[in-house]
């Protein structure tokens, strides 16, 4: 008798095997193809013609993408090495093997359509009840954009660089000049000789496009990246200034991702509205409380949470260092937080118990910000013993904003019991989600280039995420399912044995 399972190299199968034998029934890539099938990619299928060879459909380039995005692997080049090596591709590829440069077409030709069924899977998660939308999360991350940073200057800069490239050019045309029969030997007689080298060549094409940004730039001080005119310098997490972008997005109860945009710009501020509008557009509900760090702290986004009756948790960026008691301390004593403002008599008191009375209007609309302010200038400053560790001035001088009241209000809510406590859920609502894509799957830069292309980008990531978490959810009620028939079982078999005991009792009495 053999100690060993039968030998079967070589060994041909009777009956071809079921491709989807070859993952478990609670794999990932059952979630993906399931999604897949349910996305509607008539608008895609329109654009191929009927003429010349038959390509891949729609539904098996999608697939792959989505799966490659949810596991962390958006390399077009690695999705067609997996069609060949890996299980879960194969099947999802219906064992076909897509070349790269399909996979890459297919992704860059139908982007405006992937960022739709964005909003299409996370409706699914609505339908699977995994979306709780009574409040959203809302938080940022700056990523690498696919440009290197020495390439970003302003017109002075690209004006040096342009007029190295011109001395570089007219260098290799000296060197050309008079060396016929070298061209004939290099070139061949068949040729003329005088076509331009590829270095030329290379050369004219960067100064054309040097050309071409520096007609879009604003100022004279003003920058833009050669390779991605739309990337901007920004802060990182990683505390390093870099070419990026700044990824958004709305997060549910449930760290399901309900909103994603990608803006240009370092400042948080701007980017509530749009995605707090983007989110009520996709679930389809309103949205009434907002959860956000202190970076998206503005009178401008607070009165627009209050004019649209939203209940907002963003604290200031004061409200730290006051709840620790910084400001307490000796150091920070003639901070404008330790000043009392009289609503009564609409004047400031300071630490000395001198009054700042109001000094004139400050009305501004120009730039990102509004301003609403009210200036208050010290009357009593001129023979002040302190004055100098107050200010540098003069005068101490304190501008308070006329939507203060807001700002009041938020703080108030914030240090409640039930403000904590809300403003608490941020935490692994929000940046879970950001650890995820960042952390788990190292998506810390981007592939494409432009805004446009890196905003769908951002979301075929956050449509990775949404995946994986369909995926869990699925799993984790498939569990639950067993475990109550397991429950309901041994329930049901113990009743049995206590009947069947009570029984034989009974025959033996």
């Amino acid at each position: 008798m053999s100690k060993f399972k039968p030998y079967r190299k070589g060994q041909l199968m009777l009956l071809p095997p079921f491709l989807e034998d070859f993952i478990p029934p609670s794999h990932l890539a059952r979630v993906v193809d399931e999604v897949g099938e349910a996305l509607n990619t008539q608008e895609i299928e329109d654009k191929y013609s009927d003429l010349g060879q038959n390509t891949y459909h729609p539904k098996i380039l999608l697939k792959l993408i989505f799966y490659g995005y949810a596991t962390g692997n958006r390399s077009g080049r690695k999705i067609a090495r997996m069609c060949e090596t890996d299980t879960a591709y194969m099947v999802l590829a219906q064992m076909y093997r897509p070349d790269f440069r399909t996979i890459n077409d297919f992704r860059k030709n139908n982007l405006d359509k992937i960022k739709g069924y964005f909003v299409e899977i996370l409706r699914m998660c609505k339908a699977l009840g995994m979306v709780k939308v009574g409040a959203v999360s809302i938080d940022g991350t700056k990523m690498k954009a696919n440009a290197a940073n020495r390439k970003t200057k302003n017109k002075k800069g690209y004006e040096r660089w342009l007029s190295r490239i011109e001395e570089s050019i007219e260098e290799i045309m000296k060197e050309a000049e008079g060396i016929e029969e070298e061209e004939d030997r290099v070139y061949g007689k068949e040729r003329r000789g005088d076509e331009l080298p590829e270095e030329i060549r290379s050369k004219e094409k960067l100064r054309e496009k040097i050309k071409e940004i520096m007609k879009t730039l604003p100022t004279e001080k003003a920058k833009r990246n050669l390779t991605d005119p739309d990337a901007r310098f920004m802060k990182g997490g990683n505390g390093r200034i870099d070419i990026n972008y700044n990824g958004q997005i709305a997060v549910s109860e449930d760290q399901v991702i309900v909103a994603a945009e990608v803006i240009n710009e370092a400042n948080d501020r701007e980017a509530l509205r749009g995605t707090l509008e983007e989110a009520e557009r996709n679930v389809e509900r309103e949205i009434k409380e907002v959860m956000a760090d202190s970076g998206y702290a503005s009178y401008d986004n607070y009165e627009y949470l209050k004019e649209r009756s939203k209940r907002g948790y963003i604290p200031d960026q004061y409200l730290k260092k006051l709840k620790a008691g910084e400001y307490q301390e000796e150091v920070h004593r003639y901070h404008e937080e330790n000043f009392v403002y009289d609503t009564e008599r609409d004047l400031y008191i300071c630490p000395e118990g001198r009054e700042l009375r109001p000094y004139k209007r400050r009305h501004s609309d120009r730039g990102v910000r509004k301003r609403r302010q009210m200036i208050y200038k010290g009357i009593e400053c001129s023979d002040c013993k302190v004055r100098t560790l107050c200010t540098r001035q003069a005068a101490r001088t304190i501008a308070r904003e006329e939507r203060r009241g807001l700002l009041e209000e938020m703080r108030e809510r914030l240090l409640s019991e039930e403000g904590r406590e809300k403003y608490k859920k941020r935490l692994y609502t929000a940046e879970p989600p950001l650890g995820n894509l960042k952390h788990n799957l190292g998506y810390r830069s981007f592939l494409l280039r432009g805004l446009g292309n890196v905003d769908g980008e951002f979301k075929l990531m956050c449509i990775g995420h949404n995946l994986k978490k369909i995926h869990l959810t699925l799993r984790d009620r498939n569990q639950e399912m067993v475990s109550k028939i397991q429950e309901r079982f041994l329930s049901f078999i113990t009743r049995i044995r206590f009947i069947f005991s009570n029984r034989c009792l009974i025959f033996q009495w």
